[in-house]
């Protein structure tokens, strides 16, 4: 009789963790995240509950499906940028403003600079993490085309 072929569902995956880092800090509203939560092949329990054969255990760190707040979810952002969160993808939800084009203050921030005390711009942590990400994924149409905040903004304003 032969040898059966082992699946590759049979065995551990190669990566044991992975965090998912998803910013809903960008200039539009927290519809994608909340439609994660209508998936269902698979859904997003199945995900983060380790009923997919094959995938690593997920840690989905997301402002809108958190059971953390304030610093206590902040923590793993501040991981990720000191390189002690790893591996790590980065998920941006919604158009990211263009900082440079503003008189004084910032368009969207999230999160405190604990050296400043300052508010964090959404550009500085995508600035941050991105180059420390295992990959970077831009969900929706705001964070994948720029989106449009106002009727008279121009497209320049905001980027992707």
């Amino acid at each position: 009789m032969p040898t059966p072929v082992p699946r590759w569902t049979d065995r551990p995956p190669d990566v044991k963790e992975l965090h998912i880092l998803w910013i809903t800090a960008g200039l539009s509203c927290d519809g994608d995240s909340v439609s994660v939560t209508a998936a269902e092949q698979p859904s997003i329990e199945e995900v983060l509950f380790g009923a997919i054969p094959g995938l690593p255990k997920v840690h989905l760190h997301n402002p809108v499906l958190a059971a953390e707040v304030g610093d206590e979810f902040m923590e793993h952002f501040y991981r990720a940028e000191r390189g002690e969160l790893d591996p790590f993808v980065l998920v941006m939800e919604g158009s990211i403003p263009n900082e440079r084009i503003k008189q004084e203050g910032y368009w969207a921030g999230w999160g405190t600079d604990p050296d400043t005390g300052q508010p964090i711009t959404t550009c500085e942590w995508i600035d941050r993490l991105a180059p420390k990400a295992w990959g970077v994924i831009a969900v929706g149409t705001c964070a994948a085309y720029g989106g449009s905040s106002s009727p008279d903004s121009p497209p320049e304003d905001f980027r992707s």
